[in-house]
């Protein structure tokens, strides 16, 4: 928890300082995002990119503690910045980058802004970009199979 926590706080870029764990009304442990100013908030009260940041911090942390005993495992993301504005986006890439000193990242986006954010965030040694540029085209006029 305490590794999700800064992953968390940077992601959010400080909007939420700790996570903790409390008791709903049927005492069931639910996970409690707390503000700078000590205001707690559930995970259904997170906007929706808060509420991503939170998860992908909760599965970026079990990530790191797996390889830690384990052969680290890759971590294939498809669009998750898609809630993100530009400086969480930024954020986030940034810590992709330093985990990808430890484990394979593979990032795939359709969004060339994301793109040119992971330029300026990561340092070119450890950032491969490539682009698709083809399309697949079929002939109706084929038959498949």
């Amino acid at each position: 928890m305490k590794r999700a926590k800064d992953i968390f706080r940077r992601m959010t870029l400080g909007s939420f300082e700790n996570l903790k764990v409390g008791f709903d009304a049927k005492d069931k442990p639910v996970l409690r995002c707390v503000r700078p100013d000590g205001e707690e908030l559930g995970t259904s009260a997170l906007s929706t990119g808060s509420r991503d940041q939170l998860y992908l911090a909760l599965r970026l942390a079990t990530l790191e503690r797996y390889a830690t005993k384990n052969d680290p495992l890759p971590l294939v993301c498809d669009d998750i910045l898609v809630h993100f504005d530009d400086e969480r986006a930024k954020a986030c890439l940034e810590i992709l980058g330093e985990i990808s000193k430890t484990t394979q990242i593979l990032f795939f986006t359709h969004h060339e802004r994301l793109v040119d954010l992971a330029k300026q965030a990561i340092p070119q040694s450890s950032l491969r970009a490539h682009e698709l540029k083809t399309s697949l085209s079929v002939d109706s006029r084929q038959k498949v199979g």
